[in-house]
């Protein structure tokens, strides 16, 4: 049996097999901090906010970081990257075990990885394109989504179990121990340079700023985002409220959420073997599985909302994981097969600027409106504003 074409480079297959451990550090690492928000305050608005806080970096300095992946040594970035998200685990480790982790401690400590979150995001989708040839691209896109919900499946479910069985010290300590693998490898990858003559050295204010007015005058990158943002604010902003739902609904513990988290991941883990499987897209109009995924995602939160037991309650969480994945990495393709190197890290800071902003708005909206009107009608009503919305900018084109 022949490999995927992008697995066929040595380089690009090494690096995936090493990320697959630090992503289900990452993973660990969030579904731990998510139980911690609602364990000390009880509170959806809490979780909300503790997740906001995560994102809300990718808003601000994620376009910065985006920037400077256009200018600098990509592999020493990268291994930075993994190195500072090592740090902060271990750092939240010693918190907890010294016994002065409260609510606001953990918001600091969310704050800063979120942070280091930004940096990696567009780190790593300027590397990518690095260790594969172009023709490989969109495979190398697919499976990285694949390596990344593997890990979304894995790890949350296996950091609730070990919450509940272990205690949060010791699956923290496996969480740090986790980025062992993917520092190793990077220390060892030798990427491509980039493709074409350097761009004259701008500011990176400048430099951002260029980025934009290129993404919102090409046509498919300007819908590729719109979509994904509006999406994101409501299917996305929805499962980071899992905690509340999982146990201030069911009453499931810590490992309700990681079995919910699981779901979401499992979900996300067959859109990425479907979409890895598949040929390479030509990146020349929006693919009509993303259009109709969005529509599926907003009706897997309302079916989320009525479910009236755990098992229906799971399907829909794993059809928004899927309807999410399938989602985000076809519109990514899109933005991606439209991007020259030159480029690729400043623009793609700024899809994932809205993507993961989006996001985080919808975290903190949809848990303020759950502590207000209930949780049943912000979601029911946040999916049919997303699902009016999305109808108008695809007609809107």
């Amino acid at each position: 049996m022949e490999f995927p074409a992008a697995l066929r480079e040595a380089q690009y297959r090494n690096y995936a097999l090493a990320n697959m451990f630090s992503l289900n550090a990452i993973w660990g690492q969030r579904t731990i901090v998510a139980w911690l928000a609602w364990d000390l305050t009880g509170s959806a608005t809490w979780v909300g906010l503790i997740a906001f806080l995560n994102f809300v970096p990718t808003m601000i300095s994620g376009p910065i970081f985006g920037a400077l992946a256009d200018r600098i040594d990509l592999r020493m970035s990268a291994l930075a990257v993994q190195l500072a998200e090592m740090i902060i685990t271990g750092a939240l480790l010693g918190l907890y075990v010294g016994g002065v982790l409260d609510i606001y401690v953990l918001a600091a400590v969310s704050l800063i990885f979120g942070v280091v979150i930004s940096a990696h995001h567009p780190t790593r989708m300027a590397l990518t394109p690095r260790l594969v040839p172009k023709a490989a691209l969109a495979n190398a896109v697919a499976i990285s989504s694949l390596n990344f919900n593997f890990a979304r499946l894995i790890g949350p479910a296996a950091a609730g179990w070990s919450i509940a069985t272990l205690g949060v010290g010791w699956t923290l300590g496996a969480c740090v121990v986790l980025f062992a693998p993917v520092i190793m490898i990077l220390s060892t990858l030798n990427p491509r340079g980039a493709e074409g003559p350097p761009r004259t050295q701008t500011s990176l204010i400048s430099a951002i700023a260029e980025g934009a007015r290129f993404a919102a005058g090409h046509k498919l990158i300007r819908a590729a985002m719109t979509l994904t943002g509006v999406f994101a604010l409501i299917v996305r902003g929805m499962l980071e409220l899992l905690p509340a739902i999982a146990d201030g609904v069911f009453q499931r513990g810590a490992a309700g959420l990681g079995e919910m988290m699981a779901a979401a991941g499992a979900g996300a883990l067959m859109a990425a073997i479907f979409l890895s499987s598949r040929g390479s897209d030509d990146g020349a109009s929006l693919p009509l599985r993303a259009l109709v995924a969005i529509f599926v995602g907003f009706s897997a939160a309302i079916a989320l909302a009525a479910a009236p037991t755990w098992p229906l309650a799971l399907i829909a969480v794993a059809a928004s994981g899927f309807c999410g994945t399938m989602v985000g990495v076809s519109l990514q393709s899109v933005v991606q097969l439209n991007l020259t190197d030159d480029r690729r890290g400043t623009v793609m800071s700024l899809w994932v600027m809205v993507g993961i902003g989006a996001a985080a708005v919808g975290a903190i909206l949809m848990g303020a409106l759950a502590d207000a009107i209930g949780l049943q009608m912000a979601l029911i009503g946040g999916a049919a504003v997303g699902m009016a919305l999305s109808a108008w900018l695809m007609v809107r084109g």
